[in-house]
């Protein structure tokens, strides 16, 4: 049985300091902006479903 010859995969270079040292500073000011921001609006989206879903049954129970 023949080994798999293992390949370089040049996209993933693992001796690529500057992609390195990138990927460790983690997530941007202005990435995590925007995931705060989206994550309000979608707390602030549910809250608005929740009040109409209750408005509508206090309609349907007042009928």
């Amino acid at each position: 049985m023949a080994k798999k010859r293992q390949e370089y995969d040049w996209l993933d270079d693992p001796f690529d300091e500057k992609k390195a040292a990138k990927d460790a500073q983690g997530m941007s000011g202005t990435a995590k902006t925007a995931l705060g921001c989206g994550c309000l609006l979608v707390v602030a989206a549910f809250v608005v479903l929740l009040a109409y879903a209750g408005f509508s049954m206090l309609d349907i129970l007042a009928a």
